[in-house]
């Protein structure tokens, strides 16, 4: 076959094929179209919702990040009145970026983890912040209001965080009197399979509160349990101490 004769009938092959296209595209055009459309508009929702994802955890990072400068400011006492020192530099007064109490600090810190739980209640910044929020509380002395905020992390976090809200509830009940609540939480958190909390630090809570329960062979088998279970821990002289206690 000449040279011309195939470079024609390739030109024909790509006259077909272009034809063909264009007749394909024409039947086809608004499927084809609105399928584009679609890819266009699904791509650019997925990029707005990523960027808009970022953008709230930033400010959900932002604002526990605030509340915790708060929660770890230093305590002082405010300098006596400016003129009353021999100090001309004195400024006297509360110190920028400190309180005169810890009392006052905790006050300061719990509505900004509050405030940060509230707007991202889903997000990780949000979590730990009331998780924090439900500590501060305690700090306080407001009991109750600390084993809410523990259960709303319970229900919506997971892993070590909701585990460590579990002992964190269960040390709000002891330290409002509610023995047996507080020990419940304990017992189920000891006989749990996780490893992500130390077990010989969760029986020693729990013996302590059988103790403060008034519960003592309750306390003592559980500081037996540590001494024969746990007899590199820490806690095992402590708890060998406690057994002897009640044996003089």
């Amino acid at each position: 076959m000449k040279t011309s004769e195939r470079h024609r009938l390739k030109d024909n092959d790509l006259a077909l094929a272009i034809s063909s296209a264009q007749g394909w595209f024409g039947e086809n055009r608004t499927t084809l179209l609105t399928t584009i459309g679609a890819i266009v508009i699904v791509g650019g929702a997925v990029g707005a919702y990523t960027i808009w994802n970022g953008s709230v955890d930033g400010k959900s990072r932002t604002l526990l990040a605030e509340a915790m400068v708060i929660e770890e400011s230093r305590v002082a006492p405010p300098g006596p009145p400016p003129g009353t020192t021999n100090d001309p530099t004195a400024t006297g007064g509360q110190a920028p970026g400190t309180y005169p109490t810890e009392k006052a600090k905790l006050e300061a810190a719990l509505p900004k983890f509050l405030a940060a739980a509230d707007a991202y209640p889903t997000k990780e910044a949000g979590i730990e912040a009331r998780y924090r929020a439900a500590s501060v509380l305690v700090g306080l002395g407001r009991f109750d209001e600390a084993v809410k905020q523990y259960d709303q992390v319970i229900a919506g976090g997971n892993g070590l965080i909701a585990r460590m809200s579990r002992l964190g509830k269960a040390e709000a009940q002891l330290r409002a009197g509610q023995f047996d609540p507080a020990i419940a939480t304990l017992k189920e958190l000891s006989e749990s399979k996780d490893t992500t909390l130390p077990a010989d630090g969760v029986l020693m809570e729990l013996a302590r509160a059988y103790r403060l329960a008034g519960k003592h062979e309750d306390a003592n088998k559980t500081f037996k349990q540590i001494v024969d279970q746990h007899a590199d821990s820490p806690f095992a002289a402590e708890a060998k101490a406690e057994l002897d206690k009640e044996k003089s």
